[in-house]
This record gives structure tokens, C-alpha cells and sequence, in this order.
């Protein structure tokens, strides 16, 4: 009867130290995203900190921007990693970056692409008659774009040997089919661009968090589909 009553505290306590464990674990590989995508968008986050009027240098922006999908495949695959062990997001950044790094950037290029036709389409039309139509389909267009860029590079590192083209259609699909989780990763997304606008150094440790809730809700998505209850 002692010696069972004296083992349950020790289990106790090792189970509070292995979650005490995990959670810290956790809370440093998020953080080092934080630290490893600011570095891998460097232009970009100075550009942000040094720009009077963003609004007015958004093609310069655009431009910059070009880094943020190959960063991202590094992110996401930090995240992937994460259960497996004791996170080393150093290695697992890198991993994803040079192992789906480029075919991001293609997906990056092409949202780059979009969403500044849409901003120059937008500019073109506004204060016409066509505005009223025009405005809120190219503002779906940009929007669905955006989706369908970050669920594609979440789908590149979670299917280590999905090819591209196979990964943006089921992205598109699902940015379409589960528009509700779309609603939500773009608000998780524009959250983080208000945050780094409005503090763009303390800010910085922002995007790490919410880009793994929007890294689950695309996977949960995706796994979700290939149980065949999507």
C-alpha cells in the first residue's frame, strides 16, 4: 500500500516534467520560426519598417514578397516535425526550404502575379462605373489566390512526394470545398500583416503562432479528404 501510494507522486511528477517538456519544446520551435522567417524575408521586413507609405510602395512589396513561399515550405516543415522527438527547427527549416523551397517559389511567383493584376485592375476601375462589379470579384480572385498559394505549400510538406500540380489542384479544391477553413486562414493571415503593420518588432514574434494554426487547419483538411469524408 506505501510503496504504490510513495510510486503515484513519481509518476505524476515524470508526467508533468515530460509535458513541461513539450510544451517548451514547442513553444522554442515556434519561436524560432519567428526568428528564421524574419531572416529569410529580411528585405521584406525592412522594407515594412523603413516604408512611410506602404499603400503607395505595394509593387515594391509585391516584389519583396517573392521570398515569403519558399520560407513558408521551411516553416511548415518545422511544423510537420514537431511531434517527432525533440524539435530542431534549424535543420527542419532548412530541410523544407531546399527540399520544396523552389517549387514555392513558382506557387509564390504565381500569387505574386495575381494579386498585383488584381491590385493594378483594382486601381484602373475604381472611381468607375465598373468598380461596383468588378471590385468584389477581383477581390475574390485575390483572396482565393492567396488560399490557395499557403494550403498548396502546406500540402508540398506534408506530401513529401506529391508532385506540384497534383498538390494545387487538391488545394484549390479544398480552398473551395472547405470555404470556411479558407475564411479562417485568412483571417489567421491578415491578422499577422495588421500585427507586423501596426508593431512591426514585436510583432515579428507573432506570425509563428498563427501560422501553425493555419498550417493545422490546412492539414486537418487535407487528411481529412484523403479519408474520404471531405
Amino acid at each position: 500500500m506505501s510503496q504504490t501510494t510513495a510510486r503515484a507522486p513519481r509518476g505524476l511528477l515524470r508526467m508533468r516534467h515530460e509535458t513541461l517538456d513539450t510544451i517548451f519544446g514547442y513553444a522554442y520551435a515556434i519561436l524560432m520560426v519567428d526568428v528564421l522567417l524574419v531572416l529569410a524575408n529580411l528585405p521584406l521586413a525592412v522594407m515594412m519598417l523603413v516604408a512611410r507609405d506602404l499603400l503607395q510602395a505595394w509593387p515594391l512589396l509585391l516584389l519583396l514578397s517573392l521570398t515569403v513561399a519558399p520560407s513558408l515550405a521551411g516553416a511548415f516543415e518545422v511544423y510537420r516535425t514537431m511531434g517527432e522527438g525533440q524539435p530542431r527547427p534549424f535543420a527542419a527549416f532548412w530541410r523544407g526550404y531546399r527540399r520544396r523551397g523552389a517549387q514555392a517559389a513558382l506557387v509564390g511567383a504565381a500569387t505574386v502575379l495575381v494579386v498585383g493584376f488584381v491590385l493594378y485592375d483594382g486601381a484602373i476601375v475604381s472611381g468607375t462605373a465598373w468598380a461596383v462589379l468588378l471590385g468584389p470579384t477581383l477581390l475574390v480572385v485575390a483572396l482565393l489566390a492567396v488560399t490557395t498559394a499557403v494550403t498548396t505549400v502546406v500540402g508540398l510538406s506534408v506530401f513529401e512526394t506529391a508532385s506540384l500540380r497534383a498538390t494545387a489542384k487538391a488545394a484549390l479544391y479544398l480552398s473551395v470545398r472547405r470555404w470556411y477553413f479558407s475564411v479562417l486562414a485568412l483571417a489567421l493571415l491578415a491578422l499577422i500583416v495588421v500585427v507586423l503593420l501596426l508593431q512591426p518588432v514585436l510583432g515579428a514574434l507573432a506570425p509563428g503562432l498563427l501560422l501553425y494554426a493555419v498550417f493545422a487547419n490546412a492539414h486537418y483538411s487535407f487528411r481529412r479528404v484523403l479519408q474520404g469524408e471531405g
